[in-house]
């Protein structure tokens, strides 16, 4: 009897394992999660909607609708009363769709739901249309199988998110400027990890009445923004403008019109003394103010070192904290009157550290830090925490200097800012997403993004080391495994590189992108390579396993899903490219040297170099061609063309080194005269751009 208990017992919690690794992965995770056996098959479902239901319940039950077509195959069951149908739901609380400003002070159950799934059915009960909404998200992940077997655990939920305010920060002003349909897919990607911010980071790339010379066809509508709010809207996203209104504004002040309105020329920063300053200002702040309705607007007031330069150098007699404060006070009297709540940066309390003492007292102060580095994130928060402000806390996906994001620094960088964040009581968090570099895709960045978005819901970051592959899971559940496998092998191929490149980052904290279309022929790179030539190859290899990771996910995943995997497949190549120019200018030196210099003959050196279909240079060539037009592809299926030729520029650039070197070298097999000294490769064919 015992043996028999025994064998009971083990295969009882064997069962209970086996149904517990087969428990589908919910990202944000809910606040309480109690799972019991059996499940529901979608195709046993119905649904009954009210004609009178409001555009936001609809809205919701549309989406829970379509979800469940494209799991089961089979469209929802629409029953004639609310009593008949098994999917039932209750919300408490008409409207409120959009974040309100107290909500972190008030502890709001705005976004709260609970779910109920058994054998009678699914229940939802929200306290309003957002939290309708994001019980549609988390079912949308507990669907497991597909066709006829699809099917609902069942399993009860109470969720609400440990942060009020969640976003996402977008650069509208460095990169590319991403298209319209791009921004939408953001969106819907953003909402699936029960995002609540969108802050439009924009410089002059939206076009203002009065202005229409400044980023003439390389800017937004008023009419693409007010469609971009709209759509964010029913997805329980506020659309957020982020304007700076004292430094970054060179696209501005470069023009002829407005450089007078600067402290310095054709600079960065606005002169706070200037009269026409406050005239242009008030201008756009009233038709900022008009074309967003969110309560929240970001002005920025960051890195403004030109005035602190200007004064230093003594160019000009300056009080630069004194102006700073002038044009902070300025720029928060005029948005009152619009009934706006100003959010500010704070990294000029590095330069003058008592500058929190003077920030108006409406101001909130939002504290950005891009690295893992706590003593850094601290400079900034302390003064902060010393006036007892109320505040926000920004992180970055470190994507701006590299093809593809450093995943573990922007995670840590992540996890740090939330737990400092959470400590000390912050009431919002954002995930920045920059574009300086503007060569990278943004789409590389959504992973990172959905990382930080799931961490503020949460309270609490996700596991860093399964989170690639669990999120692949969620996104591609058709092709799980081969994204995981990519994701996994291209932030490999990415720490690698950053061992051979980075040391020149053109001003930017971090990155390789510069290196990367440095001259590989000069003395400095060849001996780099010489001595990073393990990693490069590392480089190449796991770059390499990416690139057949996602056409293998090409082949599984949705239609939908292939224009993102297709740029993740570029950006692969890209890194590849990065590694073998360097790989290849070194060989190419060493075979010539080796052969001319050491044995002193050809040995079939230039055949190996130039033969048309097969050597080293036109290999080069092949390639940089190759991925120039695919570049451009990708870019245009993600951006607008603004930019493109700037970037398109350096694939030319690069073609015509490997080009003129094919062609010396043939010129050299022709006009070669046996009786004088072979040089070196780098003396004979002086290799450079």
């Amino acid at each position: 009897m015992k043996s028999l208990l025994i064998v009971f017992g083990t295969c009882f919690w064997a069962f209970t394992g086996i149904f517990a690794q087969n428990r589908p992965v919910l990202y944000p995770e809910p606040t309480s999660i109690r799972y019991e056996q059996g499940e529901l098959l979608l195709q046993n479902l119905s649904l009954y909607v009210a004609p009178t239901a409001s555009k936001d319940f609809v809205f919701a039950l549309n989406e829970l609708k379509q979800t469940i077509r494209e799991r089961s195959g089979k469209t929802l069951k629409m029953a004639n009363t609310a009593n008949t149908a098994n999917i039932r739901f209750t919300v408490k609380t008409p409207g409120r769709e959009l974040p309100e400003t107290n909500e972190a002070q008030t502890g709001s159950m705005r976004e709260h739901y609970s779910l109920s799934i058994n054998a009678k059915g699914v229940e939802i009960i929200a306290q309003t249309s957002t939290g309708l909404y994001y019980a549609v998200q988390t079912i949308r992940q507990l669907i497991q199988g597909s066709g006829a077997k699809a099917a609902l655990p069942f399993v009860t939920i109470q969720d609400q998110p440990q942060l009020a305010f969640r976003g996402v920060m977008m650069d509208f002003a460095h990169g590319g400027l991403l298209t319209v349909d791009e921004i939408k897919k953001q969106i819907d990607f953003l909402a699936r990890w029960k995002t609540n911010q969108y802050y439009f980071y924009n410089e002059v790339s939206i076009e203002l009445a009065g202005y229409s010379t400044l980023n003439y066809k390389a800017s937004y509508t008023q009419d693409q923004i007010k469609s971009i709010i709209a759509y964010a809207r029913e997805r329980h996203i506020d659309v957020i403008p982020f304007v700076n209104f004292y430094g970054h504004l060179h696209e501005l002040i470069r023009n002829e019109k407005y450089a007078s309105l600067a402290i310095g020329r054709y600079g960065h920063e606005l002169d706070p003394r200037n009269a026409g300053v406050q005239t242009l200002l008030k201008n756009w702040i009233k038709q900022y103010t008009a074309l967003f309705k969110s309560p929240f607007i970001h002005v920025g007031f960051d890195e403004t070192w030109e005035t602190k330069r200007l004064n230093s150098t003594g160019e000009m007699s300056l009080n630069p904290e004194a102006l700073f404060i002038q044009q902070l006070t300025f720029v928060s009297d005029e948005l009152k009157q619009y009934g706006k709540t100003l959010m500010a940066w704070t990294d000029m309390n590095s330069f003058y550290p008592d500058i929190m003492k003077k920030f108006p007292a409406e101001v909130i102060p939002v504290i950005w830090q891009y690295s893992p580095d706590s003593a850094a994130t601290y400079q900034y928060l302390n003064p902060v925490l010393k006036e007892k402000k109320p505040f926000f806390i920004q992180p970055a996906v470190s994507g701006w200097g590299h093809i593809y994001p450093e995943a573990d620094y922007t995670y840590d960088n992540i996890d740090l800012c939330l737990r400092a964040g959470l400590r000390h009581k912050t009431l919002g968090f954002i995930t920045s997403v920059w574009t300086d570099s503007v060569e990278p895709f943004v789409r590389s960045s959504w992973m990172f993004m959905a990382y930080g978005c799931i961490s503020a819901w949460q309270g609490k970051s996700p596991d860093k080391q399964a989170f690639a592959r669990n999120y692949a899971s969620v996104m591609y559940p058709n092709a799980g495994k081969e994204m995981g496998d990519a994701f996994d092998n291209i932030a490999t191929s990415v720490e690698y590189l950053k061992k051979c490149l980075g040391k020149n980052t053109q001003s930017m904290p971090r990155g390789t992108l510069v290196e990367a279309w440095s001259n590989p022929f000069s003395a400095y790179y060849l001996a780099n390579t010489e001595a990073h030539a393990a990693e490069f190859r590392e480089v190449r290899k796991y770059s390499e396993e990416a690139q057949a990771n996602l056409i293998a996910a090409l082949q599984k995943a949705s239609k939908a899903d292939s224009a993102f995997i297709s740029s993740l497949l570029v950006s692969a190549r890209l890194i590849n490219y990065s590694a073998t120019r360097f790989i290849w200018a070194k060989a190419i030196v060493d075979r010539w040297n080796y052969a001319m210099l050491v044995k002193k003959k050809e040995d079939y050196v230039i055949y190996d170099l130039t033969y048309p279909c097969h050597s080293l240079l036109v290999d080069a060539m092949d390639e940089t061609g190759e991925l120039k037009q695919i570049y451009a592809q990708t870019w245009l299926s993600e951006y607008m063309p603004y930019r493109l030729n700037s970037i398109l520029g350096r694939f030319d650039v690069e073609y015509s080194l490997w080009r003129k070197l094919h062609l010396k070298v043939v010129d050299f097999q022709i006009q070669r005269k046996k009786e004088e000294p072979v040089q070196s490769f780098e003396a004979m064919f002086k290799p450079d751009f």
